[in-house]
């Protein structure tokens, strides 16, 4: 796997602003979106030296901002609104690291998502055949979706799931500048020693490849995403995201909603308003309670 802070997005600019968000400890995917974001920039601008972006205008960026909401990334499909907003974040990122601040654009506004498709997500069934699935193909595979859904973890954090966390009930995350300890269940962690010592793993991450790197993020969403397809699972919703999400709601539902503040502090979130996410019900799940006998509400037949 290329490390982060030596990848080479291809323009001098780009590749001082990578190495800005490594020094700050970003989250690797956050330095990999920004990065786009900003090499996209660059792009428009034709900037192809660290002194010309001193020369960006506050128009610049606004019709920067007016091409993002035109451009069509694939035939007729434009950027969402959250994906602009992102992208938004990476460019004010950039112009913050060369004391630009007061170029930095406006995030648009997105009217706040009360509830979720029901194509967005995995259902329990589903979650669970994949797992069933992944034990007899790739045991691997099994581990990172047990990891996903019984630890809420990030795709990008199961490399902390190491043997010398083995002994512990607990790994030792780090990310985005801050460490975090999450829980290791009980049976989870007894199928790992037993997978450690069946393959003599003894040292390290425990999910990792033939040179003993940690699989990363895109080699697990693209093998989820064949798994799905294989058991007839829509692959538009089969993504790491989705057992991470799953996790956050059935913790919820387990425990209720006072416990949002301790699912922030596993999950990572230094917002709790990140996690009020996980409220959100599914449109299928808010129909069926709107119907009249739920509603207590009694209509002659």
């Amino acid at each position: 796997m290329v490390m982060y802070h030596k990848k080479d997005y291809g323009n001098v600019v780009v590749n001082d602003f990578r190495d800005y968000l490594w020094e700050r400890d970003s989250a690797e995917r956050t330095i990999d979106d920004y990065c786009i974001a900003a090499k996209a920039l660059v792009d428009f601008m034709q900037i192809k030296e660290i002194a010309n972006i001193k020369e960006l205008t506050k128009r610049n960026i606004k019709d920067f901002v007016e091409h993002l909401k035109e451009y069509e990334f694939k035939k007729g499909q434009k950027y969402t609104t959250e994906t602009i907003n992102n992208k938004i974040a990476g460019i004010n990122q950039l112009l913050e690291h060369h004391n630009l601040k007061r170029l930095k654009a406006k995030s648009l506004y997105c009217q706040r998502k009360t509830f979720l498709n029901d194509n967005e997500i995995l259902n329990n069934d589903e979650i669970c055949r994949m797992i069933e699935e992944s034990k007899k193909i790739n045991i691997l595979l099994y581990f990172v979706l047990r990891i996903l859904i019984q630890m809420g973890l990030r795709v990008s954090e199961i490399k902390f799931v190491m043997v010398e966390s083995l002994n512990r009930k607990f790994i030792c995350v780090y990310n985005k500048g801050t460490l975090r300890k999450v829980p290791l269940p009980t049976d989870l962690r007894d199928e790992l020693i037993n997978y450690c010592k069946a393959n003599s793993i003894t040292k390290g991450s425990i999910i990792s490849v033939r040179n003993d790197s940690p699989m990363d993020r895109t080699t697990i969403g693209r093998n989820i995403k064949k798994l799905a397809e294989k058991l007839d699972i829509e692959s538009s919703k089969a993504h790491p995201h989705s057992f991470r999400h799953s996790f956050a709601v059935n913790y919820l539902k387990q425990y209720g909603n006072d416990s949002l503040s301790k699912l922030a502090d596993i999950l990572g979130h230094r917002s709790i308003e990140t996690t009020r996410i996980y409220l959100r019900d599914t449109l299928t799940n808010a129909a069926n309670s709107l119907t009249a006998s739920n509603l207590k509400i009694k209509i002659a037949s």
